[in-house]
């Protein structure tokens, strides 16, 4: 994929790793809804905090915190991370998946933050992990009960009522008809208004089949380009291949099109 990434300036990564992601996501929740199981939602406070340095890491004394000038030339060596390295993100990942696997979890091979335990031939419960939004499904609470404890003795964690939102989606669902829906309402209205677009006119049609986007019509002087660089034109699109990958397949033309 580098060849791609030098041909068009955008790593295949970023564009299909969310793609991964929610189908990841929706797979299990449709699997939840479909054999009727407990669903928990669970937050980690203070994530990146949680994770262990492996290298010699040096930051300036905080401001007035040293009372004594003979001590002002010195610096800190910091035992943990914090919010703002580069490698937080790692550190925190390796720490949760050290323990999970101590557990008796395993790492789903396509996604590495979806976990299953085979804790019976007949029961089984899934894990998923972003950052530090969790999920934990399985048909049986004594079973979910002893997992949220475990996590709660080794992190700081924070237990939701229901699982109502994830990653940017609003989750609906209802037991009786065995249905669960989601929503980007929210997530798109944001979008709308950080390009000060919330007032616009809505549409029935998201794009007419005989909508072209030529290259001519592309801005021709350098007082058009300049203009046009200042529209975040790949901004935009991503945040609707976010919004495609998550609820709204429908808009999968319109980005093939942008």
């Amino acid at each position: 994929m580098k060849g791609f990434k030098q041909e068009h300036g955008v790593d295949y990564d970023e564009i299909f790793a969310p793609v991964v992601k929610m189908n990841t996501l929706r797979l299990l929740l449709g699997v939840v809804a479909a054999e009727d199981l407990e669903l928990v939602q669970l937050d980690v406070k203070t994530t990146f905090l949680h994770g262990d340095l492996d290298e010699g890491i040096y930051m300036s004394q905080p401001a007035r915190f040293s009372t004594t000038w003979e001590k002002s030339h010195l610096v800190c060596r910091l035992k943990k991370n914090l919010y703002g390295l580069k490698q937080a993100l790692r550190m925190w990942y390796q720490k949760f998946d050290s323990y999970i696997w101590q557990l008796g979890y395993h790492r789903s091979d396509s996604n590495p933050c979806m976990y299953t335990g085979q804790l019976a031939d007949e029961f089984r419960i899934y894990l998923i992990l972003y950052v530090d939004d969790m999920l934990i499904a399985g048909s049986n609470q004594v079973k979910i009960g002893k997992l949220k404890w475990s996590l709660h003795d080794k992190f700081a964690m924070k237990e939701l009522e229901q699982a109502r939102h994830i990653l940017g989606m609003r989750i609906e669902r209802n037991r009786t008809t065995k249905t669960l829906r989601l929503f980007k309402f929210d997530y798109i209205q944001k979008v709308l208004k950080r390009f000060n677009m919330e007032n616009v006119k809505s549409a029935p049609t998201l794009l007419l089949t005989t909508t072209r986007l030529l290259h001519k019509d592309s801005p021709s002087t350098e007082e058009e380009r300049k203009q046009n660089g200042k529209i975040p034109y790949a901004s935009g699109v991503g945040s609707i291949i976010y919004a495609m990958v998550a609820t709204q397949p429908d808009l999968a033309h319109v980005v093939g099109v942008v």
